[in-house]
């Protein structure tokens, strides 16, 4: 063989060997284990878009995700980016809005017809549209006194599985289109406008100034009932202070008669209080919404900030044990949340927060099945390497089982097991937080991985309880398993 070719096949081979290290390094194969009925698959929830305030297209997001080992692709585009402040009395008439891009001005159809393309030009990708929203403000203060504050409006809820166009102009917050949802509540105040307004007409027919009062009477009557709006998407306005959750769970419940899958979004997040031009943002942490709401999908349970809402006895496991104790119908739960928007800004990649599914097929129902019955786990990492959980489960005596968002029934105390692992050879200290119905009952700690079997016999008898893993850097999080401990007849 001539030197120049043996060069040449060197070269391959050194080529060869470094994109097979390279794709080593980003690329996190779907990891199951042997014991285990389900196939672990990461996803990335959270994820803008240059169709509304990220600085990469939606291709060159999900060539990213892909090149880095992800499957899964939850695309939530700013469903409307938009503030109008009014002046009275007609303040949806006579007011200023500032609307940045988003959904909604592009078009959801475009919106959508974009993830169908890419869809099928990347068939290995599971992509699931939907938007964020900010459902609901209010307004206090004055333009003129130069205190004009906007009240949550970073109160936001995640919605996901939305593939229709309709159903995003159908969302039930201020400014969205046309509906006759409201019409018959909102009827019987516009008599208010429309009497008058009949008085005005009947006048017109009368000489001098009853003319001329008719005519002023049915013009600012006219002009009252279309400020009035009865045709609107939302039942509140800006104007009347905080009006509690209602309108958040107007939102909730539109998702879920839709559905889709709703999340609160960053319920802790330090950044809502803000100054944005002239005006002030006041949105404060917003824990309470998790028990304050009801029927929601879940919450962020890992995202940018630092969160407390998964200490244990906090809002979620008090939320869990509602569920356990009847007076919940769905238990929340927990995802890892990216707010991603450019790649390394702030110093975290696309892939830092990582959502592990465990799905019984690889598809786009299987991802939305393990969704809705809470088979997945939270992470964060560093966009190539993150924390996992292995056979987590509980177990009886009996040889029942039962993983994340499912239920045991037992007659003997619950075994649990899990292995905690990174997604590399890489090495690191955790220490490991088994919590049993809101109460700590154990820690775990050492060098990753993690091998643990316990069996607890302290587990309360008659009643439902869950079990639940969570590390005390907040790097990782398990949804619960949840466990009832019969007593034989």
């Amino acid at each position: 063989m001539c030197p120049p070719v043996m060069k040449i096949q060197n070269l391959l081979s050194r080529l060869c060997l470094a994109s097979t290290l390279l794709l080593t390094c980003f690329v996190s194969p779907a990891i199951s284990s042997p014991s285990s009925p389900y196939q672990a698959l990461p996803g990335l929830i959270d994820i803008r878009t240059s169709f509304s305030d990220s600085v990469h297209s939606m291709e060159e997001i999900v060539t990213m995700a892909r090149s880095r080992g992800f499957k899964v692709l939850f695309l939530n585009d700013h469903e409307r980016v938009s503030l109008s402040y009014g002046i009275p009395p007609f303040r949806r008439l006579l007011r200023y809005e500032e609307e940045l891009p988003s959904i909604m001005t592009h078009g959801a159809e475009k919106y959508l017809a974009e993830i169908s393309r890419l869809s099928q030009l990347y068939p290995d990708m599971i992509l699931v549209p939907g938007c964020i929203a900010s459902p609901f403000y209010y307004w206090t203060g004055s333009w003129l006194k130069g205190d004009l504050t906007v009240h949550q409006y970073d109160r936001k809820i995640l919605i996901l599985n939305f593939d229709r166009p309709e159903q995003y102009e159908s969302i039930p917050i201020m400014g969205n289109a046309l509906s006759l949802k409201y019409t018959g509540p909102l009827f019987p105040r516009l008599l208010f406008f429309l009497i008058p307004f009949l008085i005005g007409l009947l006048l017109l027919f009368w000489r001098g100034m009853g003319r001329k009062t008719g005519l002023i009477i049915a013009v600012v009557s006219a002009i009252a009932m279309v400020d009035y709006h009865p045709f609107r998407s939302s039942l509140y306005t800006p104007y009347q202070g905080s009006q509690g959750i209602a309108p958040f769970q107007e939102v909730i419940d539109y998702v879920r008669e839709q559905g889709g899958f709703s999340f609160w979004n960053y319920p802790e997040q330090r950044s809502g209080v803000r100054k944005h031009g002239s005006i002030l943002l006041n949105t404060p942490p917003f824990p309470e919404v998790l028990e304050q709401s009801f029927d929601y999908t879940g919450f962020a349970a890992i995202y940018g900030d630092m969160i407390t809402v998964t200490d244990p006895g906090k809002e979620w496991d008090r939320t869990l044990n509602e569920y356990c104790s009847g007076v919940r119908a769905s238990p929340p739960w927990g995802i890892s949340t990216a707010d991603f928007h450019e790649d390394g800004k702030l110093g975290l990649k696309l892939g830092a927060f990582p959502t592990t599914f465990l799905v019984k097929e690889v598809t786009k129902k299987g991802v939305l099945e393990a969704m809705e019955k809470g088979r997945m786990y939270c992470s964060r990492g560093d966009g190539r390497v993150w924390p996992l959980i292995a056979d987590f489960a509980v177990s009886s005596k009996e040889g029942e089982r039962a993983f994340m968002g499912e239920t045991l029934t037992t007659f003997s105390p619950p075994v649990i097991r899990f292995s905690v692992s990174m997604n590399s050879d890489q090495q690191k200290p955790m220490t490991l937080l088994l919590v049993r119905g809101g109460t700590l009952i154990k820690t775990f700690g050492g060098q990753v991985p993690i091998q643990v079997e316990y069996t607890d016999h302290e587990a309360p008898k008659g009643e439902m309880t869950f079990y639940r893993l969570i590390d005390t850097n907040k790097q990782l999080a398990s949804n619960p398993i949840f466990v009832k401990y019969m007593e034989k007849e």
